[in-house]
């Protein structure tokens, strides 16, 4: 078993069911979901090195997917740190139920656990696809029941997703891309394309046809790669009415898919003073990265702007739950 080192680390409770996160988080899905991302080409041993490293500096938080590949890299660093003393979040694209269902024990028995902390729809663009994927969501449901998850949310990949989210009160938690630029953040996706891709034929046809390496492709041309002002507006107002509501949200694409990496700060000091995110995911890839980001987030904890920001933030979010 390894040991957690001294570090700065802020810590975030979510869910109803009251999960403790570190702020900054840990993806395993950079690049692509297609099973051939930057982290599924690094052996089990190399990326497990790095999830360890990363928990050792306080970073508790892992994300993957069923899609990912990332299943056999997060289970080697789970053999080496308590199971309850790490948060995994994964994420399935099934619309039915049975598939679903099928989709969690399959999880269950590739990371060697007896639950899951988070389960998400993967990529819900739309109410239409939403309604579309409600057998997904019972079996979410179900297995929340029967003790295999603790709590049950969405990622979020176009802003009717989030709107929708907002009523449905078995969510818990919204995974949403959000950073200072708007790209590859959350747009709407209410044209024919985005919705004909949610039918559970076509997507069952599409995943049997449409080789992997060119499914990055055609998502681009039904999502759009760069959302505009007023949709990035519409996404702020949205995530805090979700906080308002008790809805967790997790900030994604905080370096808007890798565009943003020449100014890593100034996309941390972004997403840190928003005070409807509880927790942030950064698609990490070697041991350099994690004390580079933790090296930044720690600078920024210790500004005094942030820590008077931090201070306004946490009077403000005990009222928004008062009220």
């Amino acid at each position: 078993m390894v040991s957690r080192k001294a570090q700065i680390m802020e810590y975030e409770t979510i869910g109803k069911e009251k999960i403790r996160i570190s702020r900054l988080g840990f993806g395993t899905g950079t690049s692509g979901y297609t099973g051939n991302n930057l982290q599924t080409r690094l052996t089990e041993k190399q990326l497990s090195d790095i999830l360890i490293n990363a928990y050792e500096k306080g970073i508790n938080f892992w994300d993957t997917a069923y899609s990912y590949g990332t299943y056999p890299h997060v289970r080697e660093a789970l053999k080496q740190v308590p199971r309850d003393k790490v948060v995994i979040a994964t994420k399935f694209s099934d619309s039915s139920e049975k598939s679903a269902d099928q989709k969690i024990k399959e999880t269950l028995k590739a990371l060697k656990t007896d639950y899951l902390d988070i389960c998400l729809l993967h990529g819900v663009r739309n109410a239409f696809e939403m309604k579309m994927r409600s057998g997904a969501l019972r079996a979410l449901v179900k297995a929340k029941e029967k003790g295999y998850v603790r709590s049950i949310g969405i990622s979020a990949h176009g802003i009717g997703a989030i709107e929708i989210s907002k009523d449905i009160s078995e969510i818990d938690v919204l995974f949403v891309r959000i950073n200072w630029s708007g790209i590859s953040m959350d747009s709407y996706q209410e044209g024919f394309l985005s919705k004909v891709v949610a039918l559970p034929y076509v997507k069952e046809v599409a995943r049997k046809i449409i080789p992997k390496k060119i499914v990055p492709s055609l998502s681009a041309q039904v999502e759009s790669l760069q959302s505009s002002k007023r949709e990035q507006e519409t996404v702020k107002n949205l995530l805090q009415k979700c906080h308002n509501v008790n809805k967790s949200v997790i900030g994604m694409k905080i370096f808007g898919a890798g565009a943003l990496t020449h100014d890593i700060e100034k996309s941390l000091r972004f997403i840190m003073s928003l005070k409807y995110v509880r927790a942030f995911l950064l698609g990490i890839t070697s041991k350099e990265e994690v004390d580079v980001n933790m090296r930044i987030y720690e600078k920024l904890v210790k500004s005094t702007d942030y820590a008077d920001l931090h201070r306004l933030k946490d009077k403000e979010l005990r009222k928004t739950r008062d009220v």
